[in-house]
């Protein structure tokens, strides 16, 4: 007992010795370890890129009829703080952020996040605070089925109209997605085919310009395509017209776009075909230039080619127009006169008066010495005679009219010419 009283006396006067230069030793010793842990190991924020958003309940959103549009990978920038050692520990891996999805309606919504991560750091701050996901109705609706072939057959050969089963099918997906969808559609290739074509043909949704569109479902993948390859030939067409123009005006000029048209169908078919005609093109009371569609009468199993243009009629409309020419009466020619008579005019008037019907674009041209005119006196003999003024021209005239349009005149025996002589015209009239 003594013994350890003794050892107890002996420890309180160690601590009773020197105690300010221990106390200053502890403090250093403690400030030591502060400046260490603050230099070698310090508190640091250190920032983790494209940390991966977790959707939750995204299977009860579906149950509910609703469906995420868009991305469905999303990430965040996250902030996080501790000590160096710990900070750089982490890993975006080690960083937990949900986005609940539960409770939420058609449109866009801000989803709030959740974030989490290892104890020993804490987190800062998370960019975006919130996720903007837009959900819609998931619908169901029946959209036609159609083929596109790619590649050329064979030369004189072209696809006809394939027959499909089933002809529709059901898209599923969000209604914005499906109401883009226009139709379905399956390639199939013709290149060097000159035979019917039998396949099965794996579809894809297209929209009205025939882009691809995902994120929808087709009921089922492949449709049967039967696809036939019929021989082609050209043949001219032919127009019908029903009515007529406006008075005074006529149609002068009828000009198709193509005077050819291509068509394909059964080789038995084809040999029988000549030329295509086109429904009548209605011309009633027309009285000005006009440029029609024109509609073409297709025998049953013939059609044009698949890249033909529709042909069109420009139908020139132009007004009559009058004009006057004014003659001399020694201006009329006397034609085939036999050889030792002349012709002499009878009471016929100093000036001949030609009335001219013409379009407007002839009219603008014509003058005086394109009518000629004349009278026929071929086979005639010694006698009093009367006939038309005959008129002639080169111009494409509606109407010509010479007033007067009948003169008399007599051919008569030239008793001044020798035997073997020429006969002669005598324009002059005669009283």
């Amino acid at each position: 007992m003594k013994d350890k009283f003794k050892s107890l006396v002996e420890r309180t006067r160690f601590f009773n010795r020197n105690t300010t230069p221990k106390l200053v030793s502890i403090i250093f010793a403690l400030v030591m370890w502060l400046y260490v842990m603050g230099e070698v190991n310090p508190e640091m924020v250190i920032p983790l890129n494209n940390v991966s958003v977790q959707l939750m309940n995204v299977e009860d959103l579906n149950k509910s009829g609703l469906v995420i549009i868009g991305q469905q990978d999303y990430t965040v920038n996250v902030r996080i703080a501790g000590r160096r050692n710990d900070v750089y520990k982490v890993s975006p891996q080690d960083i937990i952020v949900r986005a609940d999805l539960r409770g939420f309606h058609k449109g866009t919504n801000s989803i709030p996040l959740e974030v989490s991560g290892p104890p020993y750091i804490t987190i800062q701050d998370v960019s975006p605070k919130q996720l903007k996901i837009t959900l819609d109705e998931i619908v169901v609706r029946q959209r036609p089925v159609n083929v596109v072939t790619t590649g050329t057959p064979v030369p004189g050969f072209e696809p006809g109209d394939a027959v499909i089963s089933p002809k529709e099918v059901m898209v599923e997906g969000p209604e914005n997605i499906v109401n883009a969808v226009a139709q379905v559609v399956g390639e199939i290739p013709v290149t060097d085919q000159i035979t019917e074509i039998n396949e099965r043909v794996p579809l894809i949704a297209v929209n009205a310009e025939g882009k691809t569109i995902s994120g929808v479902q087709i009921s089922q993948r492949y449709v049967e395509v039967k696809l036939p390859i019929l021989p082609t030939k050209e043949v001219p067409i032919v127009l019908e017209f029903q009515g007529k123009p406006r008075d005074n005006y006529r149609i002068t000029e009828v000009k198709l776009s193509q005077e050819n048209i291509s068509i394909k169908g059964p080789k038995e078919k084809l040999d029988g075909i000549t030329e295509i005609k086109a429904r009548s093109i209605d011309i009633e009371g027309i009285d000005k230039s006009t440029e029609r569609n024109v509609n073409l009468l297709l025998p049953e199993g013939v059609t044009l080619l698949r890249d033909s243009k529709i042909p069109r009629v420009a139908l020139t409309v132009e007004r009559v127009l009058n004009k006057e020419f004014t003659y001399q009466r020694d201006e009329i020619a006397i034609d085939n006169i036999e050889t030792g008579y002349r012709v002499e005019l009878i009471k016929v008037p100093e000036n001949i008066q030609v009335k001219v019907e013409a379009v407007e674009s002839v009219m603008n041209v014509i003058q005086r010495g394109d009518i000629k005119l004349y009278i026929n006196v071929d086979d005639l003999t010694e006698g009093k005679y009367s006939t038309d003024i005959a008129l002639i021209t080169d111009k494409k005239i509606e109407k010509l009219t010479a007033v007067p349009s009948r003169i008399d005149f007599e051919v008569k025996r030239d008793r001044d010419l020798q035997p073997g002589g020429s006969g002669q015209n005598d324009n002059q009239d005669s009283n």
